[in-house]
């Protein structure tokens, strides 16, 4: 049976790091599961571009990257699914699931090992469990007309009518809590009945989970922040708004709404470097509730020595089990 590696986590764990290092050992290629990687030119605060920075300042040596649209090259080994789409087009769940499990067969098919790596929980259980993702067309008047309520408004009516979606949602992202009403109001049933696993899913998996103590993890996300602003966050959202508006969802994005505030002159300098490290907190909280109920991760500790080298042995015998088994 084809394999396929997954590695995730709360942001800032340095997953990427490790999947590329890991791409290299065993010729293998990277499929990104975050929701935000997708945006063309929002690079810095979705942790793209910071990955070429502190490279250079742990060797002083350049990293070659070659950026293309869905693709970028990082010292000749690929990402998929960064710089897919403009800030002002949509992406839907179920576009990510097609096109992820896409890219992983077309890996499989050269003979390479295909590692998914992100921090989006719902990306990685789309692709790993095969969901049936409910596949309702966007009601646009139904979609302004719940974005205009409250969210507690929006949270009591889907606790009312998909309970079971209610506990597991994040119920700080508007975005997700209305598109769950909007299935069910278009489709008469529950967003979670809809999810029933349904896609064949013909290769085996291996989770890999990093974290860390939650102060580690926030003080290591502190200092991603002051990284962000030192190598030009600032000027990459002024370039943002210079093309899009600042209603778009994608712009909303965590970091982004808060350095638009800032360009605007609604905010500070240091109160929306405070808000994003505070709001980053609260979204390293949610991801680890979200990852901590997967019993099938296995969790490791970035602060471990000989992190590296335990997980590419890790591995290693994940890819020779069948072999042995075998033999």
């Amino acid at each position: 049976m084809q394999k396929l590696i997954v590695i995730c986590g709360p942001t800032g764990t340095g997953k990427t790091d490790l999947a590329l290092g890991l791409a290299k050992k065993f010729n293998g290629e990277i499929v990104s599961a975050d929701s935000r990687q997708v945006y063309i030119g929002m690079d810095i605060g979705t942790g793209k571009e910071v990955k070429r920075q502190k490279a250079k300042g742990k060797n002083n040596s350049d990293i070659s990257i070659e950026k293309g649209k869905g693709k970028w090259v990082v010292n000749d080994i690929p990402i998929h699914l960064y710089d897919v789409i403009r800030p002002d087009e949509r992406f839907s769940l179920v576009e990510y699931q097609q096109l992820a499990l896409e890219k992983i067969k077309d890996i499989h098919s050269r003979n390479k090992l295909p590692i998914l790596v992100g921090g989006t929980g719902l990306y990685i259980q789309a692709v790993t469990e095969g969901l049936n993702i409910p596949k309702a067309p966007p009601d646009f008047k139904l979609r302004e007309k719940l974005e205009n309520e409250r969210i507690e408004v929006l949270l009591s009516d889907l606790e009312k009518n998909d309970p079971q979606t209610y506990q597991k949602i994040d119920k700080n992202n508007k975005r997700r809590i209305v598109r769950a009403l909007e299935v069910y109001y278009q489709l008469g049933q529950p967003f979670s009945k809809l999810q029933e696993k349904y896609l064949k899913i013909d290769f085996e998996v291996l989770k890999i989970g990093l974290t860390g103590e939650r102060e580690e993890l926030y003080q290591r996300n502190d200092s991603r922040v002051d990284n962000w602003f030192k190598i030009g966050f600032v000027e990459e959202v002024k370039e943002l708004l210079k093309k899009y508006s600042l209603d778009l969802p994608a712009l909303s994005s965590l970091g982004y709404r808060q350095v638009a505030m800032y360009i605007k002159g609604n905010l500070g300098l240091v109160e929306a470097t405070q808000r994003i490290k505070f709001d980053l907190h609260g979204y390293i909280r949610r991801q680890l509730t979200w990852f901590k109920r997967d019993r099938s991760i296995n969790w490791y500790d970035i602060t471990m020595e000989n992190l590296s080298e335990e997980l590419r042995f890790l591995v290693q015998e994940f890819l020779q089990k069948e072999k042995n088994d075998i033999s």
